[in-house]
């Protein structure tokens, strides 16, 4: 029994001194903390920090004085333990408990009760002491009054309240978050049973400071360590379930110690097989055949087949580090199908034509551009196909139709194509090719492009196609000057229905140069009165003159006189055939003002209004006030149309020519019978004057039939009050037949060519 006695009481000191130890260091590490919970908990601190020195002191003495001392700094300290560790509670808990009760109640009756112990050294009311002996040793042990009660009912009160407030915390937490309060709640539980123990049995050594102090660092811990990280790891999970993306981590031996809930749903598997699954198996093998079982970061894109559907996914492997130290890995799993269908799709949208799927005319650019920059010494060809008034078919099918044609053509060129060959759509019914010149076969091309334009033969129209082809010799040119070249080969059979294909070559570079030419020169040649109004007669079936048609010529100052079929197209290009218009108007009014003065008020001048004229100026305001400043007739100046120029904005613009109209100028509709809708047009528009084109009757090859259709052409202007001038006229039989057939006018080289208003006037006005 004695040695029993003197190894517990050797054990007892030892641990009792660990604890002692202990204490500095704890006070110092919540002294570095902040916050409300560490002043706390250091608070509970101190007065433990006395209570087991007292208890050791009380332990070893053997004075009765030194030994009554002791025991009361004992219980004070306990009591004030008992305080501080309800006021932590109370925090710890969040208890709503009102501050006046602590502030106006425990703190005094804790003070009166450690004033009362403190008297008790001198008045023992409280307890007393006796000697206890285990065999030869002795100890001093209190014996408690009746009064001592109020001291432990007032404690064990506190320490009771404590867990009830715990117990109710713990209840209402969630199960992640209980342990922060339940272990609370149990270490209150061994304090007080251990307490109760030393009370109740006549032994020495109390336990429950032990107890306490192993609580009081536990206690530390759970509430500064454990559950930190455990509210990490919560939010981290709850964090990583959210992602929508798949984590699967594993530890150093390769085991899967957790999947997120994403890997779960979308693989349909657990934690134990998710490295079984096709998607790790890929990846694995993946990153072996890369040579890559290093610890650097590997990633790959991963085909998933889900049902019907194909996933694209992104798999990438991570090390886990810690002090220079691999402490595990985790794969990433991205679905990236819809980043890649939307940057596939973007692709689609920057670099395809919308409507056949083909490149579009900069993506072909950068594509030939770019096999130039790397392939110097293949010989390439670059074609740019045509079809021949492909606009008619637009409007006689509707666009949905000729959508169709173009997807064919499309379809065509996809089939016929060879691998290296590049492909697109520039724009309307133009597609290009660049292929090498090892592959183009001619006959081949021509036959392919043939039986995509039998699709119309059922609508008994002929679609006739044009192939322009430059050999790519200057591999410095840009591709946009490539493809003009090849559209140049395509102008020289535009009116050819026999030859499919042209290419470019030295004569045509030539012209080119020549109308480059010509288009810097035609700016200044009209700034300096180059281009010149020529006047063409228009004369009664008797010779009689009745007035001329406004035509113009460039006199060039070292070409001489250029007629305008190699300048009209420039003009146009070049947009300033408003202003050549805009010019001869003026010309033909001030001329008009001159032969009124001269006595020929009789005399009419026919002036042409191009298409851009309806869009670019204000032709009311324009005419009327030209025929005001000129002090001229509106009947006098003849405004020519053709039915192009009204075509695009029909009622606009018939609203318009009705109001020059009313305003007294006579409007021609010019070249009847060279479009493909005249009489169409010829029922909805109103003019004055019909002009006839000679030239449809001279291409045919059955005169009788034609000249039937021009005797019913005549007549209908007729019946639907319109005079009628015939253009091109050059034969006396001509004269005869239109004379008889009702023509009114006539005009044509049979009478004279044009000629400058000089000679005009020179020949029929004097």
């Amino acid at each position: 029994m004695l040695k029993l006695f003197l190894y517990m009481k050797a054990i007892f000191l030892v641990l009792m001194a660990a604890i002692l130890a202990f204490f500095p260091t704890g006070t110092k590490k919540l002294l570095k903390r902040k916050g409300v919970l560490s002043k706390k908990m250091f608070a509970v601190l101190i007065p433990a920090t006395i209570s087991v020195f007292a208890h050791c002191v009380v332990i070893l003495t053997r004075n009765h004085l030194l030994a009554s001392i002791f025991y009361s700094i004992y219980f004070a300290t306990a009591t004030w333990i008992s305080v501080f560790v309800f006021d932590f509670c109370v925090l710890y808990a969040d208890s709503k408990i009102n501050r006046r009760i602590y502030k106006y109640f425990i703190l005094p009756v804790a003070m009166l009760d450690s004033l009362s112990l403190i008297a008790n050294i001198f008045f023992p009311f409280l307890f007393s002491l006796r000697d206890v002996a285990y065999g030869s040793e002795h100890f001093l042990r209190y014996s408690p009054t009746a009064y001592f009660l109020i001291h432990v009912v007032f404690g064990y009160g506190l320490f009771i309240y404590c867990f009830i407030i715990m117990a109710i915390k713990t209840s209402r937490e969630t199960p992640s978050m209980r342990i922060k309060y339940y272990s609370l709640l149990t270490f209150l539980f061994l304090i007080a049973a251990s307490n109760i123990i030393y009370i109740l049995l006549d032994f020495p050594f109390n336990f429950s400071i032990l107890i306490y102090a192993y609580c009081f660092i536990a206690s530390y811990h759970i509430l500064f360590k454990v559950m930190p990280r455990r509210l990490i790891l919560k939010t981290l999970g709850l964090i990583a379930n959210g992602l929508k993306n798949g984590i699967v981590l594993l530890d150093m031996s390769g085991e899967c110690i957790y999947i997120n809930d994403f890997v779960k749903d979308f693989f349909g598997c657990t934690r134990q097989d998710v490295l079984k699954t096709d998607i790790i198996e890929s990846f694995v093998k993946r990153r072996k055949a890369a040579g890559t079982e290093d610890k650097s970061v590997f990633s790959c894109e991963l085909d998933y087949q889900k049902g019907d559907f194909r996933y694209i996914l992104q798999v990438s492997d991570f090390f886990i580090r810690e002090n220079d130290c691999d402490i595990g890995r985790y794969y990433l799993i991205e679905d990236i199908t819809k980043t890649k269908n939307q940057v596939y799709e973007e692709k689609m949208l920057r670099t395809r034509d919308s409507l056949t799927g083909l490149f579009n005319k900069e993506y072909f650019f950068e594509k030939v551009d770019h096999r130039l920059k790397f392939d110097r010494f293949t010989h390439y060809y670059l074609l740019v196909t045509d079809i021949v008034n492909f606009k008619l078919i637009n409007d006689l099918h509707g666009k949905a139709f000729g959508d169709t044609i173009l997807m064919r053509i499309a379809e065509s060129i996809r089939t016929h194509a060879a691998p290296d060959d590049i492909y697109g759509r520039l724009y309307n019914d133009h597609f290009v090719m660049f292929v090498p010149k090892r592959h183009f076969d001619e006959e081949a091309y021509v036959e392919s492009f043939r039986s995509k334009m039998e699709y119309l033969n059922a609508f008994s129209y002929t679609l006739i196609g044009h192939i322009g082809v430059y050999e790519v010799d200057d591999l410095s040119l840009p591709v946009s000057v490539m493809c003009d070249r090849a559209f140049l080969a395509l102008k020289s059979i535009k009116s050819d229905y026999k030859n499919t294909v042209a290419y470019y070559d030295n004569q045509l570079r030539l012209e080119v140069l020549k109308m480059q030419m010509l288009m810097n020169e035609l700016p200044l040649a009209l700034k300096y009165g180059q281009v010149v109004m020529y006047l063409q007669p228009q004369v009664k079936k008797n010779g009689e003159l009745i007035g001329a048609e406004a035509l113009v010529r460039w006199h060039h100052p070292t070409r001489g006189v250029i007629p305008p079929t190699e300048f009209i197209e420039i003009i146009e290009k070049i947009n300033i055939i408003s202003d050549v218009d805009r010019y001869v108007w003026e010309c033909a009014c001030k001329k008009l003002a001159e032969w009124k003065k001269n006595g020929r008020e009789d005399l009419t001048i026919s002036v042409n209004i191009s298409a851009r004229d309806f869009f670019t100026m204000d032709l009311y305001e324009i005419f009327t006030s030209l025929v005001k400043k000129y002090d001229i007739s509106p009947k006098n100046l003849n405004l020519e149309i053709t039915e192009t120029a009204i075509i695009y904005d029909f009622e606009n613009q018939m609203k318009l020519l009705n109001r020059l109209q009313k305003a007294g100028f006579v409007v021609e509709m010019d070249d009847f019978g060279s479009g493909y809708s005249s009489l169409n047009m010829l029922k909805d528009i109103s003019v004055d004057v019909l002009k006839i084109d000679m030239g449809f009757l001279q291409k045919s090859k059955d005169d009788e039939k034609s000249r039937k259709i021009l005797e019913k052409i005549i007549m209908l202007a007729k019946e639907l009050g319109m005079e009628v001038v015939t253009e091109g006229i050059e034969t006396d039989e001509q004269i005869g037949f239109l004379a008889n057939a009702g023509c009114d006018f006539f005009q044509g080289f049979y009478f004279s060519r044009p000629i400058p208003v000089e000679d005009f006037e020179e020949k029929y006005l004097k």
